[in-house]
């Protein structure tokens, strides 16, 4: 296996929904190199991006097989992680994290117990810090109060650091 190779398998593939807007590519800016963006959209992709292969179509969260047509094309891609950045994607996809569990994907993105608890933020401007947390691991910004501790997804922590906010996208 030449270098190039060795390096790909060892880098996580993460699907980043609602990838043609500005948030979406922002957070994809912010991972570390260990992971490999992918962009899913229900909005129109154009062919050139899909070609491409970092771009792919999803259904729009209120389609019935939403759910299982994103597990179907993780596995297709070999995804690791799925990071729903929709408003309308956040509760369906928070209700499969179990079974994109079984097939080794995690999704970041709160318990639904705790997401109905959170505040969220809709398109936050650049100037605000993001931390991207799975689960104990703090992917990207600084560690936040440590009651935040189990959380996954995207948010924004307020000045004092007491308080995070889920980030996301309005549909």
């Amino acid at each position: 296996m030449d270098g190039l190779n060795r390096l790909t398998a060892m880098q996580d593939k993460v699907l980043i929904t609602q990838g043609m807007q500005p948030f979406a590519q922002r957070v994809a800016k912010r991972l570390p190199a260990a992971y490999v963006p992918l962009f899913g959209s229900a909005a129109d992709v154009p062919q050139v991006l899909i070609d491409g292969g970092n771009f792919l179509r999803i259904p729009h969260p209120n389609a019935p097989a939403f759910v299982h047509e994103v597990l179907k094309r993780c596995l297709d891609r070999e995804i690791s992680v799925v990071i729903p950045l929709g408003i309308q994607e956040l509760h369906p996809m928070a209700e499969a994290r179990p079974l994109f569990s079984e097939y080794g994907i995690d999704v970041w993105v709160p318990a639904v117990n705790t997401l109905t608890q959170l505040p969220v933020i809709e398109n936050p401007p650049k100037q605000m810090p993001l931390v991207i947390l799975s689960a104990d691991t703090v992917i990207v910004g600084k560690r936040v109060n440590r009651q935040f501790d189990g959380l996954s997804g995207v948010f924004t922590p307020s000045d004092s650091g007491d308080e995070i906010a889920l980030c996301c996208i309005a549909d």
